[in-house]
């Protein structure tokens, strides 16, 4: 039975679909940075700014990979062939570009310093460890293997699972808080800026094009 265990591991690896790969795309260091700010600051009333941004995820999510299911392209791919005007194409992919590169730009430096943060807290400030993490993104996207890539940050999103579980559990949470914080939406000019990052760290644009593409280079027909 133990000898079994590798080929069965590896079996689940192989039939692991994109949606893996795009959740590790949206779970990040800035993503707990900013939900860890916006707890101790706020508690449990924002609660309800995730839920949004969670359902409004999903809903999107599945549309781009439902799109790229069907019409085996990309979304790029799909919004030029079907837009005949040319300053409306021309339109549409500036704002295409801006919401992937600025987009990730943004959520990747966010990532870095959510990073940067836990290695303080871990070592110490340390002037260069932006340049450690930095170079250890570019090492991995240089090396431009898609499975050892989908490895690593399945592996990451894992581990990160399973810290918040154990958190949770740990910390003894307030069940009736959480539906409060839940169901009881509250926006006022000290929050605001912490609901705009929380939800601007969760409905990420560029996921969009990652799922569809994943979809459509996985599955290239319907059936």
């Amino acid at each position: 039975m133990l000898y079994k265990m590798p080929h069965m591991f590896q079996k689940i690896f192989k039939n692991i679909g994109p949606g893996t790969l795009v959740a590790a795309a949206f779970i990040g260091p800035g993503t707990v940075t900013v939900c860890t700010l916006a707890g101790a600051n706020y508690g449990y009333s924002l609660l309800w700014a995730m839920l949004l941004s969670v359902f409004a995820t999903i809903v999107l999510q599945e549309m781009a990979a439902r799109v790229g299911l069907i019409t085996g392209k990309g979304l790029p791919e799909i919004l030029r062939s079907t837009i005949n005007n040319k300053a409306i194409r021309v339109a549409i992919i500036i704002l295409v570009l801006a919401a992937i590169a600025v987009g990730n730009a943004a959520y990747e430096a966010g990532n870095i310093s959510g990073g940067v943060l836990g290695l303080n807290i871990i070592f110490g400030t340390q002037w260069y460890f932006p340049l450690i993490l930095g170079m250890i993104a570019f090492s991995l996207l240089i090396y431009g293997n898609y499975k050892v890539l989908e490895r690593v940050l399945i592996t990451l999103v894992v581990i990160m699972g399973i810290s918040f579980i154990v958190t949770a559990i740990a910390i003894g949470p307030d069940f009736a808080s959480i539906l409060k914080g839940l169901f009881t939406p509250s926006i006022n000019e000290g929050n605001l800026l912490t609901i705009v990052s929380l939800i601007g760290t969760t409905v990420v644009p560029y996921n969009l094009f990652l799922h569809a593409s994943l979809v459509s280079e996985k599955w290239n027909d319907a059936t």
